[in-house]
């Protein structure tokens, strides 16, 4: 087991390199992307994109101190933060060694030993709250696209981003109807899912939600807020993005239209989760799709690396953290590093039906 999560994170590190290499490769060859690096950039602007992306990931860690509290966990704001800025730490790590959600999973498991389903719980749902946002926002972003903002683009670029806007549609709709169908009462206590549990690759996806679901399946009042919660946030991401763009020294007629960055940034976010590289990759492309013609083809590549700055330098509150409690934190990442990648939602147990609210 120790071998195979040695070439996994080797495999890792391998990909990302060669992703970064890549785009970094084909960047270096376009004169448009050297002037754009050393042209003027609007500072004061610039400078307002790091508190604005704190502020979301705040929000973000507080989004789940509200599902654990929900719960009856003991967990304090302070502990919350503690934990949530640990695991935004550990997914910046080398290449995602240690799961984020994993740590801070540990963490809450540590306060609450008799109390893992719940715990667990509320760290994916948290993740599946942001997520589903993500592609709420995407998909309300792609239904108001002005029509002269596609007109801008070339022929197949414009036929790239309707894609995209129906894909995004498509997939808020059907994870929408999802949403709704396991909040029906009775829905998540059918024996089907514990057939579906053994299905390879989507059973020990669907048993976690069903779990989680059932957990939480009295407070759809608290699921909405966290929905609600989670736009605002993607929102704070969105216009981080946004501002990068009016700020880095671009020439107005190659900028992407605002409303085209709002449906292409969740995308990128989401491939955000794999690897590091695959955002890089996916925000160069589809902003090179979005971008007027003539408009410098790694656009979004320097943004990708501006954006990367900023997440670095939020994750230095949790190296603050780390060296307030070197010992602690080893030990806790080391406990999140063998946890086994299909880690069952309560260790093997039938979720509780109780929730402690």
């Amino acid at each position: 087991m120790q071998l195979k999560k040695v070439l996994a994170t080797l495999v890792k590190v391998a990909l990302s390199l060669a992703l970064i290499g890549y785009l970094l490769g084909r960047a270096a060859g376009d004169k448009q992307f050297g002037e754009l690096v050393a042209g003027p950039k609007n500072w004061p602007l610039l400078a307002c994109t790091l508190p604005l992306c704190l502020l979301a990931v705040t929000v973000t860690i507080l989004r789940w101190h509200l599902l654990v509290r929900a719960l009856g966990l003991s967990f304090t704001v302070r502990e919350t933060l503690r934990a949530g800025y640990l695991g935004y730490l550990a997914n910046l790590l080398p290449f995602g060694l240690v799961a984020g959600d994993s740590l801070k999973a540990v963490m809450l498991i540590h306060r609450n030993p008799r109390r893992k389903t719940e715990a667990v719980a509320s760290v994916f749902v948290d993740r599946v709250l942001g997520l589903y946002a993500l592609l709420l926002l995407a998909a309300i972003a792609s239904i108001f696209l002005p029509a002269e903002q596609l007109a801008r683009l070339g022929e197949a670029d414009r036929a790239t981003i309707t894609r995209l806007c129906w894909v995004v549609q498509i997939a808020a709709l059907v994870s929408s109807l999802g949403f709704f169908v396991m909040l029906v009462p009775g829905v998540t206590h059918s024996r089907l899912w514990d057939l579906l549990e053994h299905a390879p690759l989507i059973g020990p996806v669907l048993h976690k939600l069903v779990g989680a679901m059932r957990t939480y399946r009295r407070r759809v009042d608290l699921l909405l807020v966290g929905v609600g919660v989670s736009l605002i946030i993607h929102l704070c991401y969105v216009s981080t993005v946004v501002l990068m763009t009016l700020a880095i020294g671009i020439a107005e007629s190659h900028r992407p239209a605002i409303g085209s960055i709002f449906i292409i940034v969740p995308p990128s976010m989401i491939a955000g989760a794999l690897p590091i590289g695959f955002y890089e990759v996916a925000i160069t492309l589809l902003f090179r799709a979005a971008s007027p013609p003539g408009a410098p083809p790694n656009l979004g590549l320097l943004i990708a690396l501006a954006y990367r700055l900023i997440q670095i330098s939020i994750a230095s509150i949790g190296v603050m953290y780390w060296i307030a409690g070197r010992g602690e934190v080893r030990e806790l990442m080391h406990e999140a590093e063998e946890l086994p990648p299909a880690e069952e939602l309560n260790g093997g147990e039938r979720p509780s039906a109780a929730v402690t609210a």
